[in-house]
């Protein structure tokens, strides 16, 4: 009996089995490689001191690199024409944008399978607001807020990878001699900053003697930030107005600087024509570790007594200007040498400061040659 086409049970391809490495039906390949996000401190400004993680992300694994506004030219000149270089426009009013900006493009970019490097001048840790992106990359938002585009799910990234940095609160102060932490000047030291969020201005630590005071981005607040640390009462940081300071510049660069004085002499210094203009970006150091290395040594401020002052300590506070007059002409024949950082002094109007630019030419022996 012949069977008719119709008669035949209806075909149908059987389903694919399991697949595994084995597997005759592989998986299909994912188009897009996992991309990466780096997270990098690039350093207080001199090429030399990045790191050799951070070196060979920028000149090797990069893609794009988003950059925020301080890092320096140098540091930027390493990276290879092919990779892609995006500056944050932060400025004034719109720190917060921007920073969002280059959150949002770092996550598209990576989704993308690239390998961002997010550049932070010094290390990412201090001031450098690592801490919202590595939590913005971690949990990241189904869509931008600043768009209108429907939500997609996107595969996880790799985690996010941190890189330290040199921080310029520590690398500034040494490469100008100033211990953050000297026996008999300073036994312990703290980062601060006056700018709060949204600019509000923060309150500043009490005076201790045996403490240096490295405060940064406020600068540009100098009178505001005197005048808190000099004056008394429950708001006031009780320091004495003959404490040494110093105003570092553009730490590391060729055109780094010094300006030192004390609390009460520090604005005439900034404000008069030896000095100029100023040079961003600037940190404040304050404390006694400032004149610790100033000639022969200044370091013992903390063994003048053991009620926190101490007859000789309560005398510097009229010789104050002396001691800077007496520590600039001890160290001039050192620092006047052909080639070595040139130091300048003013003792107009009972005002003394000093000042001290340039980076030594035995730095040129650690120059990195760009690409």
């Amino acid at each position: 009996m012949a069977i008719t086409k119709s008669q035949l049970p209806p075909f149908s391809v059987p389903p694919p089995p399991p697949t595994s490495i084995h597997s005759i039906f592989p998986s299909p390949p994912n188009p897009i490689k996992p991309g990466q996000i780096l997270l990098i401190g690039s350093g207080p400004g001199h090429p030399s001191l990045l790191t050799i993680a951070a070196h060979r992300a920028l000149t090797e694994l990069a893609d794009i690199v988003l950059a925020d506004k301080l890092v320096p030219a140098a540091v930027l000149a390493l990276i290879p024409s092919r990779v892609e270089v995006v500056i944050a426009k932060k400025f004034p009013g719109n720190a917060d944008r921007a920073q969002q900006e280059m959150m949002e493009r770092a996550l598209k970019e990576a989704r993308k399978g690239r390998c961002v490097v997010r550049l932070k001048q010094g290390d990412p840790a201090i001031y450098g607001r690592f801490g919202e992106e590595v939590l913005y990359f971690r949990n990241p938002p189904s869509r931008s807020p600043s768009t209108t585009t429907p939500a997609v799910d996107h595969p996880p990234l790799p985690p996010t990878l941190v890189i330290p940095g040199v921080s310029s609160a520590l690398a500034a102060p040494t490469m100008f001699d100033i211990p953050c932490t000297q026996r008999g000047a300073s036994t312990s030291f703290l980062i601060t900053t006056p700018v709060g969020k949204g600019g509000k201005m923060l309150d500043m630590p009490k005076y201790e003697r045996a403490r240096t005071v490295v405060v940064l981005m406020g600068v540009a607040r100098l009178r505001s930030v005197v005048k808190t640390l000099t004056g008394s009462g429950k708001d006031a940081g009780d320091y004495p107005p003959y404490l040494p300071i110093a105003i570092i510049e553009r730490a590391s660069m060729p055109d780094q600087r010094v300006v030192e004085s004390t609390l009460e002499d520090i604005e005439h210094a900034m404000e008069s024509a030896e000095v100029g203009a100023q040079r961003p970006p600037g940190m404040m150091v304050i404390g006694w570790s400032v004149s610790a290395l100033w000639g022969d040594g200044n370091v013992d401020v903390l063994n003048e007594g053991d009620d926190g002052e101490g007859e000789t300590l309560g005398k510097r506070a009229s010789e104050s200007t002396d001691i800077l007059r007496e520590a600039s002409k001890a160290i001039e024949g050192e620092f006047r040498e052909k080639n070595e950082q040139e130091m300048k002094q003013s003792e107009g109007d009972g005002v003394r400061w000093r000042v001290r630019e340039g980076l030594a030419s035995t730095w040129d022996m650690f120059n990195i040659n760009s690409e």
